[in-house]
């Protein structure tokens, strides 16, 4: 099938994924087994893997649209009020009446930043490739994937190699062939080492960003939370780029903000290494913040932060990996 690229695209990021309302319940400390602890707060906010990332990008100046599936009900209300705030419009083609979006609980232990997600797929509906828009992902510069109706997925990803669209690529789970083929479409592929390690077999973050990086793709990393990310950008040596130290608060959503982050200085037009590092900053900085998003920082707060010192490496800079030990 071909695609009709028009001119000048609208649309800086398109999102096809996850969508999730939390409910943040924060608490002095984990509680022990059978006991009652009283609550410091309950809050609402907006997260999930795609929307969060969504909202990271429109944070930096991005032209955004979500196109996962809403439905008529209070969440899917909550989720369309959240992204159009932000400025990301909601593509409504196909929306089923029931569907909705994931559904938290979050608890937050203050003392340490820790949390534990208790959710509910209740309703959730994996788009099917009928509900992908081949003109909407034509129309923008960049797509945004994750494991949400991997035949969807899967759909959204080759409209997107025929539109000349760039794909990135956040996937959590890869227990599925469609998924696995839509990674093998991924341009730019950021996954967390637990899932690395699944698809790859090697505990060695070194070794599984290695086998895991194909020919032709612009680059595939590896996150690991505290312990930085691992990448390679085409066909150079691996990469490691620290994580930024910072007083952590909630990190909650943080792996979200990487990629809406990676996927804002990419089309900004940073080489591979500086998109890493600016969404290693992005993520360091939300950290210090309460909810997926409360704490996601413009492109100004970023800036600001990138110019101060770092005390692991010079201005933060990503360097060679070695084996880990």
């Amino acid at each position: 099938m071909s695609c009709d690229v028009p001119q000048g695209r609208a649309y800086d990021l398109v999102g096809f994924g996850i969508a999730a309302v939390d409910d943040i319940v924060q608490l002095a400390q984990f509680p022990e087994r059978d006991t009652k602890v009283p609550v410091a707060s309950i809050e609402r906010h907006g997260g999930g893997q795609c929307t969060t990332a969504l909202v990271a990008g429109a944070r930096q100046g991005l032209k955004c649209a979500y196109m996962g599936l809403l439905g008529r009900n209070e969440l899917s209300d909550f989720m369309r009020t959240m992204l159009r705030r932000e400025g990301i419009e909601v593509a409504e083609e196909g929306a089923y009446p029931d569907a909705k979006p994931y559904y938290s609980i979050i608890l937050l232990d203050r003392s340490t930043g820790d949390r534990t997600i208790l959710y509910s797929g209740d309703g959730v509906r994996g788009p099917s490739p009928e509900d992908i828009s081949q003109k909407l992902i034509a129309n923008s510069r960049a797509l945004l994937v994750d494991q949400i109706g991997p035949a969807g997925t899967l759909q959204a990803c080759r409209y997107a190699r025929e539109c000349g669209t760039q794909v990135v690529g956040d996937f959590e789970r890869a227990d599925d062939e469609l998924l696995l083929q839509a990674m093998s479409l991924t341009d730019h592929l950021i996954v967390p080492l637990r899932m690395a390690r699944e698809v790859t077999g090697c505990c060695d973050a070194v070794e599984a960003v290695s086998k895991l990086a194909q020919p032709g793709r612009a680059c595939t990393a590896v996150t690991d939370g505290s312990r930085g990310c691992w990448f390679i950008a085409g066909r150079s040596a691996v990469g490691h780029q620290l994580s930024f130290p910072v007083d952590v608060v909630d990190t909650t959503g943080c792996g979200d903000v990487f990629h809406g982050a990676y996927a804002a200085a990419l089309l900004m037009g940073m080489p591979a290494d500086q998109c890493i590092r600016y969404a290693a900053a992005a993520a360091a900085l939300k950290a210090t913040r309460y909810g997926a998003q409360q704490g996601i920082p413009d492109r100004a707060a970023i800036g600001s932060f990138l110019m101060g010192p770092s005390p692991h490496s010079p201005a933060g800079s990503a360097h060679i990996a070695t084996r880990e030990r």
